[in-house]
Protein backbone atom coordinates (compact mmCIF):
# COMPACT_ATOMS: atom_id res chain seq x y z
CA UNK A 1 0.00 0.00 0.00
CA UNK A 2 1.15 3.56 -0.65
CA UNK A 3 0.25 6.81 -0.87
CA UNK A 4 1.39 10.06 -3.53
CA UNK A 5 0.81 13.43 -1.97
CA UNK A 6 1.55 16.96 -4.11
CA UNK A 7 1.72 20.18 -2.61
CA UNK A 8 1.75 23.06 -4.11
CA UNK A 9 4.26 25.53 -2.63
CA UNK A 10 2.39 28.89 -1.96
CA UNK A 11 5.21 31.31 -0.67
CA UNK A 12 8.97 31.37 -0.25
CA UNK A 13 10.47 28.05 0.81
CA UNK A 14 13.47 28.49 3.08
CA UNK A 15 14.53 25.24 2.91
CA UNK A 16 18.14 23.25 3.25
CA UNK A 17 20.24 21.16 4.79
CA UNK A 18 23.66 21.52 7.00
CA UNK A 19 23.97 24.57 4.17
CA UNK A 20 20.92 26.16 4.32
CA UNK A 21 22.38 29.94 4.15
CA UNK A 22 24.11 28.59 0.98
CA UNK A 23 21.89 26.12 -0.50
CA UNK A 24 17.91 25.79 -0.29
CA UNK A 25 16.56 22.02 -1.49
CA UNK A 26 14.00 19.59 -0.77
CA UNK A 27 14.98 17.22 1.99
CA UNK A 28 12.96 13.68 2.31
CA UNK A 29 14.50 13.87 6.21
CA UNK A 30 12.65 17.59 6.77
CA UNK A 31 9.53 16.28 4.68
CA UNK A 32 9.33 13.56 7.61
CA UNK A 33 10.16 15.61 10.43
CA UNK A 34 7.09 17.83 9.19
CA UNK A 35 5.00 14.95 9.31
CA UNK A 36 6.18 13.57 12.71
CA UNK A 37 4.93 16.98 13.85
CA UNK A 38 1.48 17.15 12.30
CA UNK A 39 1.01 13.33 13.02
CA UNK A 40 1.32 14.09 16.65
CA UNK A 41 -1.03 17.54 16.29
CA UNK A 42 -3.90 15.07 15.05
CA UNK A 43 -3.51 12.13 17.27
CA UNK A 44 -4.13 13.90 20.66
CA UNK A 45 -7.95 14.40 20.27
CA UNK A 46 -8.65 10.57 20.55
CA UNK A 47 -5.52 8.93 22.51
CA UNK A 48 -5.35 11.68 24.96
CA UNK A 49 -1.92 11.10 27.02
CA UNK A 50 1.46 12.17 25.75
CA UNK A 51 2.71 8.80 26.32
CA UNK A 52 0.28 6.53 23.79
CA UNK A 53 0.94 9.75 21.26
CA UNK A 54 4.49 9.03 21.47
CA UNK A 55 4.40 5.05 21.40
CA UNK A 56 2.13 5.29 18.22
CA UNK A 57 4.87 7.75 16.73
CA UNK A 58 7.46 5.40 17.23
CA UNK A 59 5.50 2.35 15.53
CA UNK A 60 4.55 4.73 12.32
CA UNK A 61 7.59 6.86 12.39
CA UNK A 62 10.21 4.77 14.25
CA UNK A 63 12.76 5.46 16.74
CA UNK A 64 16.21 4.84 17.77
CA UNK A 65 15.26 1.33 18.41
CA UNK A 66 13.40 0.31 15.25
CA UNK A 67 12.52 1.59 11.71
CA UNK A 68 9.49 3.51 10.38
CA UNK A 69 6.38 1.27 8.73
CA UNK A 70 7.08 3.22 5.60
CA UNK A 71 9.53 4.35 3.14
CA UNK A 72 9.52 8.16 1.90
CA UNK A 73 10.38 9.16 -1.37
CA UNK A 74 10.03 12.12 -3.45
CA UNK A 75 9.07 10.89 -6.57
CA UNK A 76 8.74 14.59 -8.40
CA UNK A 77 9.82 17.97 -8.24
CA UNK A 78 8.64 20.73 -10.68
CA UNK A 79 9.37 24.77 -10.33
CA UNK A 80 11.23 24.88 -7.40
CA UNK A 81 13.69 27.05 -8.72
CA UNK A 82 16.71 28.14 -6.39
CA UNK A 83 16.76 31.72 -6.12
CA UNK A 84 19.56 33.12 -4.35
CA UNK A 85 19.34 36.96 -3.70
CA UNK A 86 16.26 39.05 -3.64
CA UNK A 87 14.51 41.97 -2.29
CA UNK A 88 10.65 42.97 -0.96
CA UNK A 89 11.26 46.90 -0.56
CA UNK A 90 8.46 48.04 1.97
CA UNK A 91 6.73 44.83 2.41
CA UNK A 92 6.75 45.51 6.23
CA UNK A 93 4.81 42.66 7.17
CA UNK A 94 7.20 40.19 5.42
CA UNK A 95 10.16 41.66 7.18
CA UNK A 96 8.37 41.37 10.50
CA UNK A 97 7.23 37.88 10.06
CA UNK A 98 10.84 36.82 8.41
CA UNK A 99 13.05 37.93 11.12
CA UNK A 100 16.15 36.11 10.55
CA UNK A 101 15.76 35.57 6.25
CA UNK A 102 15.43 39.28 5.65
CA UNK A 103 16.63 42.57 6.45
CA UNK A 104 14.99 45.29 8.09
CA UNK A 105 15.27 46.98 4.23
CA UNK A 106 13.96 44.10 2.81
CA UNK A 107 17.17 42.24 1.28
CA UNK A 108 16.46 38.35 1.26
CA UNK A 109 19.80 37.09 2.97
CA UNK A 110 18.73 33.48 2.40
CA UNK A 111 18.67 31.29 -1.08
CA UNK A 112 14.72 30.03 -1.24
CA UNK A 113 12.67 28.07 -3.44
CA UNK A 114 10.47 30.07 -5.63
CA UNK A 115 6.63 29.73 -4.98
CA UNK A 116 4.72 28.10 -7.30
CA UNK A 117 6.24 25.29 -8.03
CA UNK A 118 4.78 21.45 -6.62
CA UNK A 119 6.25 18.23 -5.16
CA UNK A 120 4.82 14.88 -4.93
CA UNK A 121 6.21 12.56 -2.06
CA UNK A 122 5.39 9.00 -1.86
CA UNK A 123 4.60 6.69 1.61
CA UNK A 124 4.88 3.48 1.13
CA UNK A 125 3.76 1.31 4.13
CA UNK A 126 6.11 -2.18 4.38
CA UNK A 127 4.63 -5.69 4.95
CA UNK A 128 4.15 -5.28 8.39
CA UNK A 129 1.37 -2.63 8.87
CA UNK A 130 -0.16 -1.47 11.81
CA UNK A 131 -3.73 -0.48 11.45
CA UNK A 132 -3.29 2.65 13.22
CA UNK A 133 -0.72 3.69 10.54
CA UNK A 134 -3.64 3.39 7.70
CA UNK A 135 -5.75 5.56 9.73
CA UNK A 136 -3.53 8.16 10.51
CA UNK A 137 -0.65 8.89 7.54
CA UNK A 138 -3.49 10.23 4.98
CA UNK A 139 -4.76 12.60 7.22
CA UNK A 140 -1.23 13.44 8.40
CA UNK A 141 -0.05 14.16 4.87
CA UNK A 142 -3.94 16.30 4.55
CA UNK A 143 -2.81 18.00 7.96
CA UNK A 144 0.03 19.41 6.46
CA UNK A 145 -1.62 20.41 3.39
CA UNK A 146 -4.25 22.33 5.45
CA UNK A 147 -1.91 24.02 7.80
CA UNK A 148 1.12 23.53 7.36
CA UNK A 149 4.23 25.10 5.80
CA UNK A 150 8.25 24.03 5.91
CA UNK A 151 11.55 25.75 6.03
CA UNK A 152 12.52 28.63 8.59
CA UNK A 153 9.53 30.84 9.91
CA UNK A 154 7.13 27.90 8.86
CA UNK A 155 4.73 28.95 11.69
CA UNK A 156 4.68 32.91 10.02
CA UNK A 157 3.26 30.99 7.12
CA UNK A 158 6.75 31.07 5.02
CA UNK A 159 7.19 27.64 2.86
CA UNK A 160 3.18 26.70 2.77
CA UNK A 161 2.04 24.00 1.05
CA UNK A 162 -1.22 23.56 -0.36
CA UNK A 163 -2.09 19.83 -0.66
CA UNK A 164 -2.90 19.07 -4.72
CA UNK A 165 -3.81 15.66 -5.11
CA UNK A 166 -4.12 12.49 -2.66
CA UNK A 167 -4.21 9.01 -3.89
CA UNK A 168 -3.92 5.75 -2.41
CA UNK A 169 -2.67 2.57 -4.21
CA UNK A 170 -3.13 4.96 -7.62
CA UNK A 171 -7.08 5.94 -6.87
CA UNK A 172 -7.78 9.36 -5.85
CA UNK A 173 -8.78 9.69 -1.89
CA UNK A 174 -9.06 13.50 -1.60
CA UNK A 175 -10.41 16.24 -4.02
CA UNK A 176 -8.80 19.48 -3.60
CA UNK A 177 -11.18 22.69 -2.82
CA UNK A 178 -11.29 24.71 -5.78
CA UNK A 179 -12.98 27.93 -3.55
CA UNK A 180 -12.90 29.34 0.12
CA UNK A 181 -16.22 27.62 0.46
CA UNK A 182 -14.79 24.33 -0.37
CA UNK A 183 -11.81 24.84 1.41
CA UNK A 184 -13.82 25.42 4.75
CA UNK A 185 -15.85 22.01 3.63
CA UNK A 186 -12.56 20.59 3.56
CA UNK A 187 -11.34 21.91 7.03
CA UNK A 188 -14.39 20.87 8.97
CA UNK A 189 -14.28 17.53 7.43
CA UNK A 190 -10.93 16.26 8.50
CA UNK A 191 -11.44 18.13 12.15
CA UNK A 192 -14.67 15.87 12.43
CA UNK A 193 -12.12 12.27 10.83
CA UNK A 194 -10.02 13.53 14.27
CA UNK A 195 -12.57 13.99 15.94
CA UNK A 196 -11.50 17.47 17.34
CA UNK A 197 -15.28 17.82 19.60
CA UNK A 198 -13.85 14.50 21.44
CA UNK A 199 -10.98 16.00 23.09
CA UNK A 200 -11.27 16.96 27.03
CA UNK A 201 -11.79 20.05 28.34
CA UNK A 202 -7.81 20.85 29.65
CA UNK A 203 -5.10 22.12 27.47
CA UNK A 204 -3.45 19.44 25.62
CA UNK A 205 0.08 18.41 27.02
CA UNK A 206 2.00 19.63 23.66
CA UNK A 207 1.26 22.12 20.83
CA UNK A 208 -2.05 20.09 19.33
CA UNK A 209 -5.20 20.01 18.15
CA UNK A 210 -8.12 20.39 20.52
CA UNK A 211 -11.27 21.89 21.63
CA UNK A 212 -9.70 25.18 22.72
CA UNK A 213 -8.31 24.95 19.07
CA UNK A 214 -9.33 28.03 16.76
CA UNK A 215 -9.78 27.54 12.91
CA UNK A 216 -10.65 30.60 10.94
CA UNK A 217 -9.77 31.35 7.02
CA UNK A 218 -9.16 35.30 7.46
CA UNK A 219 -8.18 36.96 4.15
CA UNK A 220 -8.48 35.94 0.29
CA UNK A 221 -6.58 37.59 -2.88
CA UNK A 222 -5.08 36.69 -5.65
CA UNK A 223 -1.28 37.38 -5.08
CA UNK A 224 0.30 35.16 -1.83
CA UNK A 225 3.25 37.04 -1.15
CA UNK A 226 1.04 40.37 -0.80
CA UNK A 227 -1.41 38.14 1.24
CA UNK A 228 1.26 37.44 4.05
CA UNK A 229 2.48 40.78 4.04
CA UNK A 230 -0.74 41.97 4.75
CA UNK A 231 -1.07 39.40 7.83
CA UNK A 232 2.55 40.41 8.77
CA UNK A 233 2.00 44.09 9.08
CA UNK A 234 -1.49 43.11 11.12
CA UNK A 235 0.52 41.13 13.49
CA UNK A 236 3.19 44.05 13.23
CA UNK A 237 0.56 46.93 14.27
CA UNK A 238 -1.30 44.59 17.05
CA UNK A 239 2.21 43.67 18.64
CA UNK A 240 4.74 46.17 18.13
CA UNK A 241 5.31 49.72 20.67
CA UNK A 242 6.89 51.82 18.28
CA UNK A 243 9.82 53.50 17.33
CA UNK A 244 10.49 57.39 18.84
CA UNK A 245 9.64 59.70 16.16
CA UNK A 246 9.27 63.39 16.36
CA UNK A 247 7.68 63.18 20.10
CA UNK A 248 5.31 60.06 18.96
CA UNK A 249 5.90 56.34 18.74
CA UNK A 250 5.47 54.97 14.78
CA UNK A 251 4.96 52.02 12.90
CA UNK A 252 8.25 51.37 10.03
CA UNK A 253 5.82 52.91 7.87
CA UNK A 254 5.24 56.40 9.78
CA UNK A 255 1.90 55.64 10.87
CA UNK A 256 0.92 55.62 14.43
CA UNK A 257 1.83 52.88 16.48
CA UNK A 258 -1.12 51.07 18.60
CA UNK A 259 0.91 50.75 21.28
CA UNK A 260 -1.68 47.36 22.47
CA UNK A 261 1.03 45.86 24.94
CA UNK A 262 2.42 49.06 26.63
CA UNK A 263 1.81 47.74 29.59
CA UNK A 264 4.56 45.07 28.48
CA UNK A 265 6.72 47.69 27.75
CA UNK A 266 6.75 49.70 30.68
CA UNK A 267 6.84 46.36 32.74
CA UNK A 268 10.17 45.62 31.24
CA UNK A 269 11.35 49.59 31.39
CA UNK A 270 10.95 48.96 34.80
CA UNK A 271 12.98 46.11 35.22
CA UNK A 272 15.74 47.89 33.19
CA UNK A 273 15.63 50.56 36.15
CA UNK A 274 16.02 47.97 38.85
CA UNK A 275 12.41 47.88 39.93
CA UNK A 276 11.20 44.69 41.24
CA UNK A 277 8.44 42.92 39.21
CA UNK A 278 6.66 39.82 39.78
CA UNK A 279 5.08 39.36 35.85
CA UNK A 280 6.22 38.62 32.87
CA UNK A 281 4.85 40.47 29.71
CA UNK A 282 1.49 39.43 28.02
CA UNK A 283 3.52 39.06 24.45
CA UNK A 284 5.32 35.95 25.28
CA UNK A 285 2.15 34.24 24.52
CA UNK A 286 3.69 34.39 21.03
CA UNK A 287 6.31 31.96 21.72
CA UNK A 288 9.90 32.49 23.91
CA UNK A 289 12.59 33.76 23.74
CA UNK A 290 11.19 37.34 23.54
CA UNK A 291 13.28 40.00 23.64
CA UNK A 292 13.27 43.98 23.72
CA UNK A 293 16.19 46.57 23.30
CA UNK A 294 15.55 50.01 24.77
CA UNK A 295 17.50 52.68 22.51
CA UNK A 296 17.48 55.65 25.14
CA UNK A 297 19.35 53.07 27.86
CA UNK A 298 20.94 50.50 25.41
CA UNK A 299 19.41 48.14 27.63
CA UNK A 300 18.87 44.32 25.59
CA UNK A 301 16.11 41.95 27.75
CA UNK A 302 16.09 38.36 26.83
CA UNK A 303 13.12 36.69 28.26
CA UNK A 304 13.10 32.32 27.91
CA UNK A 305 12.00 29.45 29.77
CA UNK A 306 14.02 29.41 32.99
CA UNK A 307 15.28 25.85 32.72
CA UNK A 308 17.89 25.15 29.98
CA UNK A 309 16.03 21.95 29.06
CA UNK A 310 13.13 24.17 27.54
CA UNK A 311 15.10 27.12 25.74
CA UNK A 312 12.38 28.09 23.83
CA UNK A 313 8.64 27.78 22.98
CA UNK A 314 7.34 27.86 19.31
CA UNK A 315 4.49 30.03 18.67
CA UNK A 316 1.23 28.28 19.05
CA UNK A 317 -0.26 30.09 16.03
CA UNK A 318 0.25 28.89 12.33
CA UNK A 319 -0.16 31.25 9.33
CA UNK A 320 -0.79 29.03 6.33
CA UNK A 321 -1.32 30.29 3.09
CA UNK A 322 -3.47 28.33 0.77
CA UNK A 323 -3.30 27.84 -3.13
CA UNK A 324 -6.17 27.30 -5.41
CA UNK A 325 -6.13 26.17 -8.45
CA UNK A 326 -7.27 29.22 -10.44
CA UNK A 327 -3.82 31.14 -8.63
CA UNK A 328 -6.04 32.73 -5.90
CA UNK A 329 -5.10 31.92 -2.18
CA UNK A 330 -6.43 32.02 1.24
CA UNK A 331 -5.05 32.46 5.10
CA UNK A 332 -5.66 29.84 7.47
CA UNK A 333 -4.77 31.11 10.55
CA UNK A 334 -4.65 27.94 13.13
CA UNK A 335 -3.89 28.89 16.95
CA UNK A 336 -3.24 25.34 19.24
CA UNK A 337 -3.60 26.25 23.09
CA UNK A 338 -1.77 23.83 25.08
CA UNK A 339 0.56 23.73 28.38
CA UNK A 340 2.55 26.28 27.28
CA UNK A 341 5.53 25.22 29.78
CA UNK A 342 6.04 22.17 31.95
CA UNK A 343 4.56 22.74 35.25
CA UNK A 344 6.30 24.69 37.83
CA UNK A 345 8.63 25.98 34.72
CA UNK A 346 9.77 29.42 35.81
CA UNK A 347 10.26 32.34 33.12
CA UNK A 348 13.81 34.30 33.01
CA UNK A 349 14.15 37.56 32.23
CA UNK A 350 17.46 38.80 31.92
CA UNK A 351 19.47 42.02 30.75
CA UNK A 352 23.33 43.12 31.07
CA UNK A 353 22.52 44.10 35.17
CA UNK A 354 19.88 42.29 35.83
CA UNK A 355 18.45 38.32 35.93
CA UNK A 356 15.35 37.13 37.63
CA UNK A 357 12.78 34.50 36.91
CA UNK A 358 8.72 34.53 37.31
CA UNK A 359 5.92 32.17 37.02
CA UNK A 360 4.49 31.31 33.96
CA UNK A 361 1.17 32.64 33.26
CA UNK A 362 -0.06 33.13 29.75
CA UNK A 363 -3.57 34.20 28.21
CA UNK A 364 -3.96 33.10 24.61
CA UNK A 365 -7.01 35.47 24.58
CA UNK A 366 -4.29 37.89 23.06
CA UNK A 367 -3.85 35.54 20.59
CA UNK A 368 -7.78 35.14 19.68
CA UNK A 369 -7.51 39.40 20.01
CA UNK A 370 -5.15 39.62 16.63
CA UNK A 371 -7.51 36.77 14.59
CA UNK A 372 -10.21 39.07 15.84
CA UNK A 373 -8.89 42.67 14.34
CA UNK A 374 -10.76 44.69 12.00
CA UNK A 375 -8.60 43.98 8.93
CA UNK A 376 -9.88 39.98 8.75
CA UNK A 377 -13.46 40.49 9.08
CA UNK A 378 -14.49 41.11 5.41
CA UNK A 379 -13.07 37.73 4.49
CA UNK A 380 -13.38 35.88 7.79
CA UNK A 381 -14.83 32.32 7.87
CA UNK A 382 -14.63 30.35 11.69
CA UNK A 383 -14.21 26.91 10.79
CA UNK A 384 -13.54 25.85 14.40
CA UNK A 385 -14.73 26.21 16.84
Amino acid sequence: MYWDATYRVATPLFLGGAKAKDKAELRPSSIKGLLRFWFRAIAWPRLQKWEKVKDLESTIFGSTEKQASFLLTIQKQEGLTEIKSDRWPNLYGLHYLGYGLTTFKGEVIRPYLKAGGCFTIRLHLKKEMPQDAIHYLPLTLQALGLFGAAGARSRKGFGSLSLETLTCNGEEIWKAPKTVEELHTSIKTFLQEIDIAGSQNSLPEYTAFSSHSRVWIALTGTNALNLLNSVGYEMLSYRIYGRESKGKHVLPDGKDAEQNFSPDHNLMLNFCRGKQISTHPERVVFGLPHNYYFKTTGDKIEIAPASKDYNRRASPLFIHIHAFAQRSYAVVITLLPAVFLPARERIEISSKHHKMSVNCNVNYNHIINFMNRSAFSRDKVVVWP
